[in-house]
């Protein structure tokens, strides 16, 4: 395939707080630290935030799924880490997913979604071939 995604782009006001706050909930590491731009770097993902003008105001545009062995764990992590619970998502027992919002109230979610299963999207049991649901 000739495209890729490179890098997914959160627009922000505070560039320290959501730096801190990304870098340690995903394991990054800022690569450039430009006035209005940080790109942060990791293993298998890379985010970038983005200084707004003006305030952000637009939500529900687009959002991130993190996908977990132990989404409990995770949860308590990142909301350590400053986030905010938002909601609990789990009336499906095949696609379980909690709501939590960063910093700067950006919303995102914590799915139930094991490494094997996110590999092999058909190790999902009694659903042959059927990919991710979150």
């Amino acid at each position: 395939m000739a495209i890729r995604l490179g890098s997914t782009v959160i627009n922000c006001t505070d560039l320290d707080t959501m730096t801190r706050f990304w870098s340690a909930a995903l394991g990054l590491e800022p690569a450039s630290e430009a006035g209005d731009f940080r790109l942060l770097r990791g293993p298998h993902v890379n985010l970038s935030l983005q200084r707004s003008s003006t305030p952000v105001s637009a939500r529900d545009q687009m959002h991130l799924d993190l996908y977990a062995d132990d989404q409990r764990r995770e949860v308590d992590r990142l909301v350590g880490l400053g986030a905010r619970f938002v909601r609990h998502v789990d009336d499906d027992p095949a696609d379980d997913w909690v709501v939590l919002a960063d910093p700067e109230d950006n919303l995102f979610c914590v799915c139930v979604k094991p490494a094997a299963e996110v590999r092999d999207p058909a190790a999902r049991a009694g659903t042959p071939g059927a990919g991710p649901a979150a």
